[in-house]
């Protein structure tokens, strides 16, 4: 009898923990979820901007030199955004910031929206880059530190599904302006632009990332875990960092180099070679962002299984052998610049590389990059940590979008053949220095 009442305790103590673990994950997930909105904003802006462009370039009457410059200077704005964000996350809080970022966006967003000429517009992107650049720092550190263990990897990677998200979405939404108006530069309400009301959009989605910014609960940090906003925490015996630190910075400038946004440049070319036109460019664009979705979804399902590494690992190699089917296939191209043509079979084979290397960096390093610079730092360190990192991050962006014009008019051989290379090293890098962060304590 006593036995059994004992049994009876224990297995009701066994399952109120249960139940306070389901609870426990149940409110991570959903704060997880709420930061990652974030992510959104990112995917959403990069879309929007590449639909944009294609009304801002008559209206303003854009050399192709500046075109260039008009898109690409976000990720400087990015860039420095997150350089600070250490310094701002250790004065307002990480919830506090994203609040700031989300502020910053919809701010630039309108004024964008509203501007003359190219000059100011670029300022404005320059702006809205900054609030994304935060964004991309805090969130991910956020959703690290409130993660229990168990399911950290899953919601850690919520961050690049938003990412991923957000692009298909704002791809959705630009067409369907651009339909009802007739064209980006055409007026649709109010006498303004298509162009103006895609920023429009994403001035009111940031605005909705704030609101929900403001109901989030700020991590409880104590004594010697708070964070620290100055670099000098990370200073080492490598080259004036800590080890830990390069580890971090290579991840992070690897994730780019690989050329993961570069890598569709040509991707109308390749539809066309099986049959699609160049009026299906919106089909193929939804397909790839599609594609991108699923493989992400997959590394959610995948990463606090499997573990980090070998995630890692595998996507480098599938990103290596994809990228240097394309180097192979691209020597048998003809013509130049966007009269690029592939003749068949390289045409199909090509294609189907370009989304197998989507499908490698999606269920890998684009998700895993986020989740391993989140788990490699301490709580003292992870937000200044990753305010290197992703810096880093981004100019490794910019750098890949600015160079590729020009050693695609070189050589598209040498070009996929340089990313190639970038994902062996990715794999050599990974086997020998990243450790494994499944299962680490966070402290």
């Amino acid at each position: 009898m006593t036995s059994g009442r004992r049994a009876a305790r224990e297995a009701g103590r066994g399952g109120w923990v249960q139940d306070r673990m389901m609870t426990a994950n149940r409110s991570a997930a959903f704060a997880a979820g709420g930061a990652a909105v974030g992510g959104l904003l990112f995917g959403a802006d990069t879309s929007t901007m590449n639909g944009a462009i294609n009304g801002i370039r008559p209206e303003f009457a854009l050399e192709t030199s500046l075109v260039g410059f008009v898109v690409a200077i976000s990720i400087l704005g990015c860039a420095a955004g997150a350089l600070t964000a250490g310094r701002i996350a250790a004065r307002f809080g990480s919830v506090g910031t994203m609040r700031l970022g989300g502020a910053v966006v919809a701010a630039g967003s309108v004024a964008a929206a509203l501007v003359p000429a190219a000059l100011p517009l670029s300022v404005c992107r320059l702006v809205v880059g900054f609030g994304i650049g935060l964004l991309s720092v805090v969130v991910p550190g956020y959703i690290t530190e409130i993660s229990p263990e168990s399911i950290r990897g899953r919601l850690a990677s919520l961050w690049q599904l938003a990412i991923v998200l957000g692009i298909f979405l704002g791809l959705v939404v630009d067409y369907l302006l651009r339909e009802r108006a007739g064209a980006a530069d055409a007026e649709l309400l109010w006498g303004g632009a298509a162009w103006r009301w895609m920023f429009v959009v994403i001035a009111l989605a940031a605005i909705v990332q704030l609101l929900i910014a403001s109901r989030l609960p700020e991590p409880i940090r104590t004594g010697d875990s708070a964070p620290r906003g100055g670099f000098v925490v990370l200073r080492g015996a490598v080259f004036g960092l800590k080890p830990i630190v390069w580890v971090g910075i290579v991840v992070a400038a690897l994730q780019q180099f690989v050329g993961i946004n570069v890598i569709f440049f040509y991707s109308t070319t390749l539809w066309k070679s099986v049959g699609f036109s160049e009026d299906d460019a919106f089909v193929t664009s939804l397909l790839t962002a599609l594609v991108n979705i699923a493989a992400t979804v997959a590394a959610i399902g995948l990463v606090d299984r499997l573990g980090r590494r070998p995630l890692l690992l595998g996507g480098a190699a599938g990103m290596a052998v994809s990228l240097g089917v394309l180097a192979v296939c691209f020597a048998s191209a003809t013509g130049e610049g966007d009269a690029i043509a592939l003749p068949q079979p390289a045409g199909t084979i090509a294609l189907v590389a370009a989304n197998l290397f989507v499908i490698a960096f999606g269920v890998s390093w684009g998700p895993l990059m986020w989740v391993v610079l989140g788990e490699l730092f301490d709580t003292r360190t992870r937000t200044v940590a990753l305010s290197l990192t992703v810096m880093v991050n981004w100019l490794a962006n910019w750098l890949v979008t600015r160079t590729f014009p020009t050693l695609a008019d070189v050589s598209l051989p040498l070009t996929y053949g340089i990313y190639t290379a970038f994902a062996v090293a990715a794999l050599v890098f990974t086997a020998r220095t990243v450790p494994e962060t499944k299962g680490l304590v966070l402290t």
